[in-house]
């Protein structure tokens, strides 16, 4: 898939692969607004690459890839530097365990459970669930499931649902997103997006509307990837009205195969 690159999987000796990424997300109420988002995996084949250690500048890595403002609005402190041991017992095994610290210093252990289903050759279900405690927001969990229509020409339509739980505010988070990716050449595509976030106390209520137009392009290096991002974003905080802005990044990977 164009917009996320799969991780290799082949190392004869401990490798670290990652991606780093700079950018500038300018909006009306905020000029100012920037990005670095980071992740490094070491995996280490003394122990036949069971374990992983990682670590990001978020707890759900490249799972969010939206502006920062967006990420900001419904999931508080995500963004902190994560460093985890990533254990599986087997490297196709469904079932993964970490333990680290993250979530501004709070140390954690968390179990992950994820899997795919094909009802046909061009629809895909991708479903997880995680089951977490952090030492100050305790107990913690997330349930997700995605729907993937492969169309014609390496275009599709996708249909993202998660919902996460924490004892912290006894309330569960909400996030609905659906994407269109449309293919453009060999070395760009444009991923049209629209999401949704929200709680459900005291009622199920609506706090953020986020959409964008990405083109994404690596014509000058296969690991350097460019983005153009238009987007507008409406936050409840801001009483819904509407915050028009553009993000720029570069991106770059290293350590693949």
């Amino acid at each position: 898939e164009f917009f996320a690159l799969a991780d290799s999987d082949e190392h004869e000796n401990a490798r670290a692969e990652g991606r780093v990424r700079f950018g500038w997300e300018p909006r009306t109420r905020d000029l100012a607004a920037q990005d670095f988002r980071f992740r490094v995996r070491v995996k280490l084949p003394a122990l036949k690459d069971r374990v992983d250690l990682m670590l990001s500048d978020d707890e759900s890595y490249d799972r969010q890839d939206s502006i920062r403002a967006a990420r900001d609005a419904v999931n508080e402190n995500r963004d902190s530097t994560t460093l985890s041991l990533r254990y599986q017992e087997e490297q196709d095994s469904p079932i993964s365990h970490r333990i680290g610290a993250g979530r501004r210093g709070q140390l954690f252990a968390k179990s992950q459970y994820e899997s795919d289903y094909h009802f046909t050759d061009v629809l895909k279900m991708d479903y997880d669930a995680e089951l977490y405690y952090y030492t100050r927001d305790q107990l913690g969990a997330e349930l997700g499931l995605d729907f993937t229509y492969l169309l014609a020409d390496e275009k599709y339509l996708r249909f993202n649902n998660r919902y996460y739980y924490r004892d912290r505010f006894e309330d569960w988070f909400w996030r609905h997103e659906v994407q269109y990716l449309r293919p453009l050449t060999q070395e760009s595509a444009i991923l049209y997006t629209v999401v949704t976030k929200g709680l459900t106390k005291p009622n199920h209520h609506l706090n953020e509307v986020y959409t964008s137009a990405r083109w994404r392009t690596n014509y000058l290096r296969s690991w350097l990837y460019f983005e153009l991002e238009p987007f507008v974003l409406w936050l409840r905080k801001e009483d819904f009205k509407p915050s028009y802005g553009v993000a720029m990044r570069f991106e770059f990977y290293y350590g693949r195969q």
